[in-house]
């Protein structure tokens, strides 16, 4: 397999390198693109090596959010101290993706760019309200995560475009958040169905609640009919059972070799009920630490 390889040391000499070039495919932790080279499925004409880009790397806290850039792997995610504090939902989700291996050289961003319907980390980063910042030669912009993704495999980044940075927002006091997951086994399972809760009580009622699923459509998704029926409701178990029955309705799963629909669509249900009630205990336990 012949392709040219560019090895950037530098934002500049990244996005200086991606002005010129067409059909390319990063490299940053290789879980992904290694496997679908090795099998044949890609056959690039050229690899950019993100490795030596420092700007991309490295978490930080930043007034109300963390900023995570795309090459942070997800061992570091589980195990950095900001985010186990400000985002420990990211930690849970991160500390669930593959084996101790994978974790250790796949990273937040490719996470995101390979675009998987089933990976662990977004429904995480969608609760938190993530944005990400993108870059070309050119231009910078933010996006709400939700809008990158345009089906299996598929982002709306256009060539030329890298995202650089991760904008996670941080839960604060009156607040919780649970990711639960359903695989075929106990480790290095690739999700059935994978979900993340986050929401914000004052007393009794949910004033701010978000809900986000992977492995039950094209993309990622966030349940926002079912979130809206649930802002001033009272944060209880009758109300936690209604809104999994409407999750259950509300998602349009498929077959596949992992799993059924019917499965996936019960198994919602159920990740939402328990979810709702980890994410409110949260709550209550950061309010009686204050």
């Amino acid at each position: 397999m012949n392709f040219e390889y560019y090895n950037p040391k530098s934002m500049e000499e990244l996005l200086n390198v991606l002005d010129n070039l067409r059909n390319y495919y990063f490299l940053a932790g290789g879980t992904d693109i290694v496997v679908k080279m090795k099998d044949k499925i890609v056959s690039p004409q050229n690899i950019v090596d993100l490795n030596d880009v420092q700007e991309l790397k490295g978490i930080s806290s930043e007034e109300d959010h963390l900023n995570i850039g795309p090459l942070a792997t997800h061992t570091e995610i589980e195990e950095s101290d900001l985010v186990k504090k400000y985002a420990y939902v990211l930690a849970e989700a991160a500390a669930q993706v593959g084996s101790p291996q994978i974790r250790n050289i796949g990273t937040v961003g490719g996470n995101i760019g390979n675009a998987s319907p089933a990976a662990d980390t977004v429904p995480a980063l969608l609760v938190l309200d993530t944005t990400v910042q993108i870059e070309s030669k050119n231009h910078k912009e933010e996006k709400n995560l939700l809008d990158i993704f345009k089906g299996p495999g598929k982002t709306f980044l256009t060539e030329g475009q890298v995202i650089t940075k991760l904008k996670v927002r941080s839960i604060k006091e009156g607040e919780g958040a649970a990711f639960v997951k359903m695989g075929k086994r106990k480790a290095l399972a690739i999700s059935v169905i994978n979900c993340a809760v986050w929401l914000r009580v004052d007393k009794d009622e949910i004033v701010e609640v978000r809900i986000a699923f992977g492995s039950v459509a094209p993309t990622p998704i966030r349940l926002l009919e079912v979130e809206k029926w649930l802002k001033g409701q009272k944060a209880e178990d009758d109300v936690f059972k209604q809104a999994a029955q409407m999750a259950q309705d509300a998602i349009k799963p498929i077959d596949d070799i992992r799993s059924t629909a019917e499965y996936r669509s019960t198994t919602a249900a159920s990740l939402v009920y328990q979810g709702l009630k980890t994410a409110l205990q949260r709550a209550r336990e950061e309010v009686g630490n204050e």
